[in-house]
């Protein structure tokens, strides 16, 4: 029954787009995953299959330099269950814009071609506290400056919601975060930089906001090539990583280390070919491979992705 709810309300958002003549688009896709992984990280089973079917709907108008634009993902889950990706409106001009709902902000730690990325049981900080596509209980907003080639993009995280046990404690595994993100990324020619701050407050915790910082660079190689530099640090977590995209292959190496003996080196790789010659069809396999510190096992993990866009 959620499904239907879900479906109708998505076809009432296409119907208001059309009576406002804004401009709609629609697709959908399935992505099909088969993976085999060690039980380093206590798995219950080596070899599993996941995936979804992801219905998308967007509309945008606009008047005179304004313009008003919302997008909704509805997945079909592969184990019965329905979820969304992003919900979101965002409003506004060509010199700044507002963004509220259910999204993902800036990325300060871009991974490339991340098919299937696993770690040793560590992991560090990627800047991505306060990113985004945060559930009901928090509320979501980014405030964007567009200044030639900079955009500045200030992102803001609310939430009162204090997870609690059966016995009426805290959860601490659950706590959500608040906080404010400014970033700001630049590009030049190739290269595009990207940096950006986090202050983080994990609400029902009696710890004070904690900052991170999050830097990344990027250069196209090519019209299919390009690659990233990243760093981030929160207190005693940082992680450096760099990644490559050529055309249909991409690599990656992530390096993680945090306090005492707290430490992850990841490396992964992952190449599409076309399946059956099908326009919009591809196949994937993809490997990664993660080591921690003394004491701690390896995760290897190898994934075949399935994709179609119809």
């Amino acid at each position: 029954m959620n499904k239907v709810f879900k479906l109708a309300a998505v076809a009432a958002l296409c119907t208001s787009a059309v009576a406002a003549q804004a401009q709609v688009a629609m697709d959908a896709n399935l992505e099909l995953d088969t993976t085999y992984s060690n039980e380093a990280n206590a798995r219950d089973s080596d070899l599993t299959m996941g995936g979804r079917v992801e219905f998308n709907v967007g509309a945008k108008a606009t008047s005179g330099d304004a313009w008003v634009q919302g997008r909704a993902s509805l997945l079909l889950k592969k184990d019965g269950d329905t979820g969304t990706d992003d919900m979101w409106v965002a409003f506004g001009n060509s010199g700044g814009d507002v963004k509220l709902g259910r999204f993902e902000a800036m990325d300060l730690f871009p991974l490339g071609k991340d098919t299937v990325v696993e770690n040793s049981g560590y992991s560090g900080y990627r800047a991505n506290k306060l990113r985004g596509r945060f559930g009901s209980d928090t509320v979501h907003t980014a405030l964007g400056v567009n200044a030639g080639p900079a955009r500045v993009e200030v992102g803001l995280v609310y939430t009162k919601e204090v997870p609690t046990k059966a016995d009426g404690s805290i959860d601490t595994s659950k706590l959500l975060p608040r906080g404010v993100r400014p970033a700001v990324s630049y590009t030049t020619g190739p290269v595009t930089l990207r940096v950006g701050l986090e202050s983080v407050k994990m609400v029902g915790s009696s710890d004070k906001s904690t900052n991170g910082v999050g830097l990344s660079m990027g250069y196209a190689l090519s019209k299919d090539a390009s690659m990233n530099v990243n760093f981030a640090k929160m207190e005693d977590d940082k992680s450096f990583g760099v990644n490559a995209t050529f055309g249909a292959a991409g690599v990656g190496l992530i390096l993680d280390k945090g306090a005492n003996s707290d430490k992850n080196t990841t490396v992964y790789a992952a190449y599409s070919l076309p399946l059956m010659g099908v326009k919009g069809a591809t196949i994937t396999p993809a490997i990664s491979y993660a080591k921690g510190g003394s004491g701690t096992e390896s995760q290897f993990a190898a994934r075949v992705r399935i994709n179609y866009a119809f």
